[in-house]
């Protein structure tokens, strides 16, 4: 079988006549899987085999009424329920909501290159009102499956004595920090994988949950005058580096924008590089709680996981419908 194209992160952009970091054309010009290419039948199957040996399921979903109190600011999800009576005794149900208001993958129609104003494989907002390029239909058509790697930074960071942390603050997840929380789990580089699908846990949906009245109080107040700010990895060169040369298929967290926001490391501002870039789907509001504390139990930060975003022609972003198997 043929090796997946790859050029080394020093090698970028592909194509040199486009934004910064691009790896546009690297799996031809028609490419619109991106790093998902790297998902072959084999990689999945190899996954599979070695990483499902209990039988034990993880919902990594959080509730889609999730981000409830206080509320950002994309629409809050909706059920119309439709009785049939007196016709039949049934039910139907109609839903509207943000496919990005709780947990989700951003697709490459999502995010762009600003000054650019261009996407993955330099296609552009006039062409996405004509067509369906860079949908989720395509992303859909065999999922996102393989093997996980969690590193749970949250809990390293408690373990170290570290209770301070405020998830609502732009506080910034360094290459360094996360490197050490891997290694505490006893993760080194050579243990990632081409293929891996990457999971950082940064206590977001953790304080989320169990935040006090008052707290959600002022920043509902908050949020009504600004973009909220959240925890993140802070984007660097290193970090990029370490996506890119390890081949990851997709990488996701359980805040609100998986990057610290506000960004203030433009050159290296992770939408882009990821989405706009190499066309690596970011997942975020993943609920890791559960995932986390099976992983401690269990002794072991690999799994499978298995996603079925919404197959939706032209669609942005969706909820993963992401299921973790040890």
């Amino acid at each position: 079988m043929a090796a997946t194209p790859f050029v080394d992160f020093s090698g970028l952009p592909v194509n040199k006549n486009g934004p910064h970091g691009n790896a546009w054309g690297l799996w031809g010009v028609d490419d619109q899987l991106g790093t998902l290419n790297y998902l072959t039948d084999d990689v999945v199957k190899n996954s599979a085999k070695k990483e499902i040996r209990t039988g034990k399921r993880v919902s990594l979903n959080w509730s889609m009424m999730g981000p409830s109190n206080p509320r950002f600011a994309r629409m809050f999800t909706e059920v119309k329920l439709i009785n049939k009576a007196p016709l039949k005794i049934a039910h139907d149900e109609e839903l509207y909501f943000n496919t990005q208001i709780s947990s989700q993958w951003d697709g490459t129609r999502h995010y762009g290159y600003q000054e650019e104003k261009v996407y993955f494989m330099g296609h552009t907002a006039e062409e996405f009102e004509k067509s369906d390029v860079n949908g989720l239909q395509t992303m859909a058509r065999k999922g996102i499956a393989g093997r996980g790697v969690l590193i749970d930074w949250y809990r390293w960071m408690e373990e170290e004595g570290h209770k301070d942390i405020d998830a609502f603050s732009a506080y910034g997840i360094t290459f360094d920090s996360l490197m050490l929380a891997a290694k505490a789990q006893g993760l080194s580089l050579s243990d990632f994988r081409e293929g891996d699908i990457l999971f950082v846990r940064s206590g977001y949906i953790h304080q989320y949950d169990s935040m006090s009245p008052k707290r959600r109080r002022e920043l509902h107040e908050v949020y009504q005058k600004e973009k909220p700010k959240n925890i993140g990895l802070e984007p660097s060169k290193e970090l990029l580096e370490f996506f890119w040369n390890n081949r990851f298929a997709a990488v996701a967290g359980d805040t609100r924008l998986f990057e610290k926001w506000p960004c203030t490391e433009a050159q290296w501002h992770l939408h882009e590089w990821l989405l706009a870039g190499w066309g690596m789907p970011i997942g975020e509001l993943f609920d890791l709680e559960h995932l986390s504390t099976t992983c401690q139990e269990l002794g072991r930060y690999t799994f499978f996981i298995s996603s079925e975003p919404l197959n939706v022609a032209g669609g942005v972003a969706s909820p993963p419908n992401a299921l973790a198997f040890f």
